[in-house]
């Protein structure tokens, strides 16, 4: 599944690394990245296997400001 977050957007209030880790992370003083083993090219922009396409999700709900996506 690829997925991709407006880190623009993003408040770094860390609830998608709390949520699900394995994919998401949030750095001192930066904004939310995707975890570097699952960039396409970029931090903002990755593909996950399909063992973590449940906790993205549930992170993705969990954004309160709707910044990650995932097709």
């Amino acid at each position: 599944m690829k997925i991709s977050i407006n880190r623009n957007g993003c408040i770094e209030c860390g609830a998608c690394q709390q949520t699900c880790s394995e994919v998401f992370l949030v750095e001192n003083g930066q904004n939310a990245h995707i975890v570097e083993m699952y960039w396409k090219n970029a931090p903002d922009v990755g593909r996950i296997s399909d063992t973590h396409v449940s906790c993205m999700t549930d992170a993705l709900a969990s954004c309160p400001v709707q910044v990650i996506n995932a097709v």
